[in-house]
């Protein structure tokens, strides 16, 4: 699945055309995003920090997209998710790291590492499992 494909994909989603990110790498078991800052993001208006839904959220899109990448209208559908988030998100680019750890017939598991200045320090990390059926 070429990355074009992948973002026209990603651009037809209302919800992830609101939080502004773009695949950057994908394959079969791995996907890569990047998201712009935007003010519609700030959870802390005082520390101009981002809402740590919106970041949850984040994670959850590009897992979906790393278990389904050639999805045409709708992404996978999540069924549980647990994340921990690390340090605080500041204004600037969030990305993301999926990794699929195993896929079955029904369910796929997912972790996620989000960060910003440096890999090694992560913002948030995340298990997320989707319905394949």
């Amino acid at each position: 699945m070429d990355l074009q494909t992948v973002n026209a994909n990603v651009s037809r989603v209302p919800f992830f055309r609101f939080l502004n990110f773009e695949v950057q790498g994908v394959d079969s078991l791995r996907a890569n995003t990047e998201m712009t800052f935007e003010s519609r993001h700030i959870g802390n208006p005082v520390m101009e920090l981002y809402h740590g839904g919106i970041i949850a959220s984040f994670m959850e899109a590009t897992a979906a997209i790393a278990v389904h990448p050639e999805f045409a209208e709708v992404p996978a559908k999540p069924v549980n998710l647990t994340v921990d988030y690390l340090r605080p998100a500041t204004r600037g680019p969030l990305f993301a790291c999926a990794n699929v750890t195993r896929k079955g017939k029904r369910i796929a598991s997912v972790s996620v590492m989000s960060w910003q200045t440096a890999r090694e320090k992560p913002v948030a990390e995340g298990l997320y499992h989707f319905l394949l059926v």
